[in-house]
């Protein structure tokens, strides 16, 4: 095994976190390759002027703090909704809740295939609008109307499903909706800096949930018929926003063709050939060079280099994903009086996206330059990666600890300020792996298979809330701080075997990072010993 590279040479390779150079971009959604493609190079290029940033931009952006701001609303409450108003068990509260966020994260790979191959970015968003707008619809209806208990609990989990598909395939392609806004390569610039805005809005959106959606609930007395109004209001306005920017969206072109349908294909029919023992390659994926072209399958293999670096992973957002279940639940339990102001347990949480806002700029404005200046080196990514697991499984070490705690003391005695470690630790895991992690994943992967790649990223996350969903089903552990023992224990499995994984991890090897040609080698119906094209 090759030793991890724990640091690099800042001219070696630059991996700032939140900037992405242009052949990197995630191509989720999009079907401008050929576009970019056939750009000219920028000596080339005519340049009258700076270009605007594109009204549409703006417009996605508006509509994207709306959404997560509605959506992280109903999991800041969802929690405890459960329990107190559909009367449910904490663990069983905790299964419904990760399901939620399965959907959440696992319904991406179908906006992604939507958008490829069918209806483009803005139609997909608008299909799936109408699946948010009827889950919040049900919502509202299940928790202000006097209809049966059955009823009610029936609606709220049939609405909880559509809200979570909708969020889900939205997610897929509103990304990139706003990058094909920009003209490149004249707006490189603006491109890269648009990367950075849409993390902004998007965390500004869950930390506004996390702190005014809990204010609502507890001025209200625990009416969740007027959280979920509100949080639907908020709906309207990222609907309303995103339609009118459909005035201003640039026309896309859909290519017919969907790089993840064909990258499994390619998988499948050389793993049929191994079985039937027909693979007589060094390389079992080599077998599948002549149904599709020598090119794809050096393209699918590197991306199956890096997507085993992500076997490990799931593990770490099964411990983030429980800021909004048993880390809310643990903080019912402490004294939430700040200044002589209570704060509602599920506000307490909107330290995590606090901390981060703060811990961001901080790591790449200071720590990291700072590093490059003083030693001219920087740590590696698959390094940070490593430290970001550490971190998060000490978070989880401090939250069991704290458990203990209250457990032997009276309630509501200790002050919820002992869960600022907790969250500190899981926030700079998040720094340290989440964001180098999925950039570091981009660089490797050739602009081809960069879409398939995110939505991998998605899946990874929702088998990290399947893992959640497990291990609170099976019981076991007898306590609650035995769970949350489990849980670093295991994230400390997870990265050991990472750091090994990372150590073998070959990133000379040649992948293409070109954007997709004109004419591409696609599965063919016919036998042939001649690829088809298209």
């Amino acid at each position: 095994m090759k030793p991890l590279k724990f640091f690099i040479r800042a001219d070696e390779e630059s991996l700032p976190i939140l900037q992405v150079k242009e052949k990197d971009v995630p191509s989720y959604g999009t079907s401008n390759r050929k576009d970019l493609a056939s750009q000219p190079p920028p000596e080339k290029c005519e340049q009258p002027g700076p270009l605007k940033y594109p009204t549409a931009v703006y417009l996605v952006l508006g509509s994207k703090f709306f959404e997560s701001f509605a959506a992280n609303g109903i999991r800041s409450i969802l929690a405890l909704f459960l329990r107190d108003s559909l009367t449910l068990s904490e663990s069983v509260a905790m299964t419904v809740l990760h399901i939620f966020n399965f959907f959440s994260q696992f319904c991406p790979i179908f906006g992604a295939i939507l958008a490829d191959s069918y209806f483009g970015n803005a139609k997909t968003i608008f299909y799936f609008m109408l699946f948010y707008a009827l889950g919040y619809g049900g919502i509202i209806i299940a928790t202000t109307l006097p209809i049966i208990e059955v009823s009610m609990n029936v609606l709220a989990f049939i609405s909880l499903f559509l809200i979570s598909v909708g969020n889900g395939n939205i997610r897929a392609c509103i990304t990139s909706l706003a990058a094909i806004q920009f003209k490149l390569p004249e707006q490189k610039d603006s491109l890269q800096k648009y990367f950075s805005h849409y993390y902004f809005v998007y965390t500004m959106g869950v930390l506004s949930s996390k702190i005014i959606t809990p204010s609502i609930r507890g001025l209200s007395g625990n009416c969740y018929g007027m959280v979920f109004g509100f949080l639907g209001i908020l709906f309207l306005a990222c609907w309303i926003t995103f339609l009118i920017g459909m005035f201003f969206y640039k026309k896309e072109d859909v290519s017919r063709q969907n790089i993840l349908v064909q990258a499994i294909g390619c998988i499948w029919y050389a793993l049929w050939k191994y079985i039937k023992k027909e693979n007589v390659h060094a390389n079992w994926l080599d077998s599948s060079i002549g149904r599709y072209s020598e090119e794809f399958v050096r393209d699918v293999e590197a991306f199956l280099r890096v997507l085993r670096l992500y076997i490990p992973l799931p593990i770490y957002w099964a411990l983030l994903a429980q800021q909004d279940s048993s880390w809310t639940f643990q903080a019912t339990k402490l004294d939430t009086t700040v200044f002589g102001w209570r704060l509602e347990p599920d506000q307490v949480k909107a330290m995590g996206p606090l901390l981060l806002l703060l811990m961001i700029p901080c790591w790449q404005n200071v720590v990291l330059p700072l590093m490059r200046r003083t030693t001219g080196c920087q740590i590696s990514p698959l390094f940070s990666v490593a430290l970001g697991g550490v971190a998060a499984a000490l978070s989880f070490i401090c939250s069991g600890i704290l458990e203990m705690q209250i457990n032997k003391a009276p309630v509501e005695s200790i002050s919820f300020a002992w869960q600022i470690p907790q969250f500190f630790l899981l926030m700079m895991g998040e720094v340290l792996l989440s964001i180098p992690g999925l950039q570091f994943s981009f660089t490797q992967a050739p602009a081809t298979m960069k879409s398939v790649l995110t939505a991998s990223w998605f899946v990874n996350n929702a088998i990290g809330n399947l893992i959640v969903v497990a291990i609170t089903e099976l019981k076991l552990t007898e306590t609650q701080s035995s769970e949350y023992f489990l849980y670093s224990f295991l994230m400390i499995c997870g990265i050991t075997c990472f750091t090994f994984m990372a150590g073998n991890y070959d990133s000379r090897a040649q992948v293409s990072t070109e954007p997709l040609p004109e004419k591409y080698i696609i599965l063919t119906t016919e036998k042939s010993d001649k690829p088809a094209t298209v």
